[in-house]
């Protein structure tokens, strides 16, 4: 099989836009995801940019189908190229039978030669291209223009020149002669209106004000500055303090402070930023103050590649600190988890008094897809601070090792907090003895915390498990979709730290064990090695990409070659 050859497996017509930064790629992402859920259409897209403000080479990925997409893929069935070198980058990309754009000054080739900049020129400026491919590229699908034009209205308020050029661009892709005729998906209008789309990062955001942040303090690092946004922008409308501190090294003692008060804060931030807050991590630890850190993953070491995607901060987000004390990481693969685990970081952070390090990536935080609509009232807002009495101990040494959490002001308890060892009311002390005790509750909390761990889902009732955590959940379903073999099934990991007996009793069950990591050291193969799970095999990626679930299906076919 061929990545050609998996096009014929899936449903969807997949659409690829290079060109520039600058160029407004995103402005038509939007208008075009806008207007095919309009039209009927489920929609995903992905981006892939490089690290600058103009210039360079950037894509997006738009893919349409009649259900559920939550996964790239590779090969493409349309490619429209903005300038010459995103005609030259996007060669890789397309097949046989794609359909290949580009402007008539550069295009050459096999590609069907467009008077994008010339045409958009005749209504005044060249800016309007964008919403002349728009035009254009509904008119080559044959897909009702009044959703497109409706998509525009939307987006350029009071503009109706956008309106003209879309229209004259869509007769331009109508009497295209050498179109290809593509087999629309189904569409369901009135099926999709209890539908949003949004990205990763949205809805993350969602999650943390569904579990009651109302306070954030980070310092901008892409690519997780989009939760900072949202969180500011939200703001206006909810009671949160929103702070962009000095360094990340501020940022997270910020956090603990405000938990300290009395407050529910987290911090965003990505590797390199997360690696400068070890010293307060520890020090969430050894206070036993809550904090939630969303932690959005990029390729390193160093600043690697900053505008890229990679699981690669899996140990550093379960290793980071000196000393051991329990510590909760969540890593979601799609809309629903991202609200759903959002919610739980806070509430698990809060309950148990520990640090909880929300797992996502660029490549999920920038994607774009849809979910059904979400009751935010089934979620809950549980508080865990007490009322102090006279004689209150910070630290009392309870049997599931969790000390009732108090805050200044609220009851007439002494609260004292400090990073040095310390006693049940929590003044510092060297006292062997005593130590021991403090280590031993720390662990014992570490131990309840373990009991809440939520088991793996299982897709599929094959012997062979397909394993994966985070945003792989939906290429690796892409995958066995395709490869439709009853041998295969899917376990995916949500919560990927501290794993528990239950969550890996379901491994088991099955014959082999092939796990699939967007990273170039197989992180999480080697935590379920150290529960004695034996793996079978690793697909591993860390060229910058995500995986794309064309690719990817090959990559699991030939995995499983040997074993069947």
């Amino acid at each position: 099989m061929t990545v050609e050859q998996v096009k014929r497996y899936n449903g969807s017509i997949s659409i690829l836009i290079g060109g520039a930064a600058g160029m407004g790629i995103a402005t038509l992402e939007s208008i075009l995801n806008n207007a095919f859920k309009k039209s009927g259409f489920y929609v995903y897209s992905t981006k892939e940019f490089m690290s600058r403000v103009r210039g360079g080479s950037n894509t997006t990925l738009i893919r349409i189908s009649d259900t559920p997409i939550e996964a790239p893929c590779w090969s493409v069935d349309i490619s429209i190229a903005l300038d010459a070198l995103a005609l030259k980058h996007m060669q890789g990309r397309c097949h046989k039978d794609t359909l290949i754009f580009a402007d008539e000054a550069f295009g050459e080739g096999n590609a069907i030669l467009v008077a994008m900049k010339e045409s958009a020129k005749k209504f005044g400026n060249a800016k309007y291209a964008n919403t002349y491919i728009a035009g254009m590229l509904f008119g080559v699908l044959s897909i009702d223009k009044s959703f497109l034009l409706q998509s525009i209205a939307e987006h350029f308020k009071g503009d109706e020149v956008n309106k003209e050029v879309a229209e004259f661009g869509y007769e331009v892709g109508v009497k295209l002669e050498n179109k290809s005729k593509f087999k629309l998906p189904k569409v369901d209008i009135e099926g999709l209106k209890k539908f949003h789309q949004m990205d990763g990062t949205t809805a993350s955001g969602f999650g943390f004000l569904a579990g009651g942040c109302n306070m954030l303090t980070a310092y901008p690092m892409s690519p997780s500055t989009g939760v900072l946004n949202f969180m500011a922008a939200m703001s206006k409308e909810f009671d949160i303090a929103v702070e962009q501190s000095e360094d990340e090294i501020a940022s997270l003692h910020m956090v603990l402070g405000g938990w300290y008060a009395g407050a529910r804060a987290m911090t965003t931030t990505s590797g390199g930023g997360f690696a400068l807050m070890g010293e307060a991590l520890s020090l969430s630890g050894m206070t036993e103050t809550p904090a939630v850190i969303y932690l959005a993953q990029r390729p390193g070491p160093a600043t690697g590649l900053p505008t890229r995607s990679e699981q690669g901060d899996l140990n550093l987000a379960v290793y980071s600190g000196h000393g051991p004390f329990p510590r909760v990481v969540l890593a979601p693969s799609c809309l629903k988890e991202c609200i759903n685990y959002g919610y739980l970081a806070f509430e698990l952070a809060d309950r148990f008094g520990i640090p909880a390090i929300f797992l996502s990536d660029q490549y999920l935080a920038d994607s774009i897809s849809m979910i059904e609509d979400v009751d935010f009232a089934s979620y809950e807002q549980r508080r865990y601070i007490v009322k102090t009495q006279e004689g209150y101990e910070r630290y009392a040494d309870t049997k599931d090792g969790i000390s009732p959490r108090g805050i200044p002001g609220f009851g007439d308890g002494l609260i004292c907090s400090v990073g040095d060892e310390h006693d049940e009311r929590g003044q510092i002390t060297e006292d062997y003895n005593m130590r021991e005790r403090m280590v031993a509750k720390r662990a014992r909390k570490n131990n309840e915390l373990i009991k809440e761990a939520i088991p793996p889902e299982v897709y599929g009732e094959g012997d062979i498990a397909i394993v994966g955590w985070g945003s792989t959940k939906g290429s690796i379903s892409e995958a066995l979709q395709n490869l439709n073999n009853p041998d295969l099934a899917q376990v995916h990991f949500a919560w990927v730290y501290p794993l528990s007996k239950e969550q890996l009793s379901v491994l088991g069950n099955f014959s082999h064990i092939i796990v699939v990591e967007n990273n170039a050291d197989g992180a999480f193969a080697n935590q379920l090695r150290l529960h004695d799970i034996k793996i079978y095999n690793q697909i591993l990626q860390s060229n910058g990409f995500n995986f794309f679930a064309d690719q990817l299906t090959l990559m699991i076919e030939e995995s499983i070659k040997e074993i069947l």
